[in-house]
């Protein structure tokens, strides 16, 4: 990548979604909320892919369905 002449080049990185704290596991969302606590990493994980889904079924609602 070109910078130019005195700047530093960007490291670009991928944060980290999960975070403990003293109340437990929590999952951060692109919108920015914070979602928890849960009682496990493996929770926070299983929890955050559920989110994701319901987000999804929002955006992508299936044909045919009744809700």
């Amino acid at each position: 990548m070109n910078v130019r002449s005195g700047e530093l080049k960007k490291t670009w990185f991928r944060s980290e979604r999960y975070f403990h704290s003293g109340d437990g596991w929590f999952f951060i969302t692109r919108e920015n909320t914070q979602e928890g606590p849960f009682n496990s990493h493996k929770e926070a994980e299983n929890e955050l892919n559920l989110y994701i889904r319901h987000l999804n079924e929002d955006l992508y609602p299936q044909q045919g369905s009744s809700r």
